[in-house]
């Protein structure tokens, strides 16, 4: 008996997690910044731009404004474009678009877009941390 509670109790975690959506809301972050100017933050964000080939994707950052920076991923066939609001205060990652290989018919993005998007947050606040 107790082996057929563990095992249905296993059978209903692995259904659980296997519910979990591939497909989420995009996320757009916000980031406060002390301490920097305006042209510090930029530099912040421009330097996440991907110098060589990463194995995560290329990034690839481009001024639209003169308060916003377009950022691009490259991701083998994948694409994701997002504009980067940015002032003395602080930053946000907005989303723009995916590639048609990305979204559903809902609005949704891969839960990959959302990993990407934080990962390029944690590297712009890696670069304004070594700016201070």
């Amino acid at each position: 008996m107790k082996f057929f509670k563990v095992l249905l109790t296993m059978v209903f975690i692995t259904f659980l997690f296997g519910c979990a959506g591939k497909y989420q809301t995009p996320h757009n972050i916000t980031t406060p910044v002390d301490g920097l100017t305006k042209e510090q933050v930029k530099k912040a964000i421009l330097a996440t731009a991907t110098k060589d080939k990463a194995a995560f994707g290329t990034w690839k950052m481009d001024v639209i404004s003169n308060n916003t920076i377009r950022g691009r991923l490259f991701n083998r066939n994948y694409e994701v474009v997002v504009n980067i609001p940015y002032s003395a205060k602080g930053y946000s990652i907005n989303y723009v678009s995916v590639s048609n290989n990305l979204k559903n018919g809902q609005g949704n993005v891969h839960r990959n877009y959302n990993r990407w998007i934080n990962n390029l947050d944690t590297k712009i606040k890696q670069n304004i941390f070594n700016i201070k």
